[in-house]
């Protein structure tokens, strides 16, 4: 049984530049106000593994865009930039229905390379770690 986005958390809205891919697997939601940059999922049956838990793949996927959207807000700079490393760890499982919430932090935002830390947290419990490394286009 498919979630409704009945359940998405008051004050969260859709993300208004997704992509193609995203909109595919989302959508993505982001919360209005507020100083920190949070990005919210709707974990749902479609997005899960043979073990009934949430694809690894796509709690990536969501860490790699809550991080390229935490460093372009960081950098305010308008220049696109590209994933060139990305690590993540797998701490909890997530499961349908779950609420997933992204908590950035950026560390540094250069000329050319940008790097940042994001949780993916469910109920306040870190389900992924990940690290990335951005590099500026063009």
């Amino acid at each position: 049984m498919s979630m409704s986005t009945t359940t998405v958390p008051e004050g969260f809205v859709e993300h208004p530049r997704q992509g193609p891919y995203l909109e595919h697997i989302g959508p993505v939601y982001v919360r209005e106000g507020g100083e920190a940059l949070v990005l919210g999922l709707q974990a749902e049956e479609r997005h899960t593994n043979h073990r009934g838990t949430v694809q690894g793949g796509l709690l990536s996927t969501f860490a790699d865009f809550a991080l390229g959207r935490a460093i372009e807000a960081d950098a305010d700079d308008g220049k696109d930039r590209a994933t060139v490393s990305l690590t993540v760890d797998y701490l909890k499982p997530a499961r349908p229905g779950d609420w997933i919430e992204s908590r950035t932090s950026v560390d540094r935002v250069g000329g050319t390379l940008s790097f940042a830390d994001c949780s993916l947290c469910v109920d306040g419990r870190e389900v992924v770690r990940a690290r990335a490394v951005y590099v500026t286009a063009g």
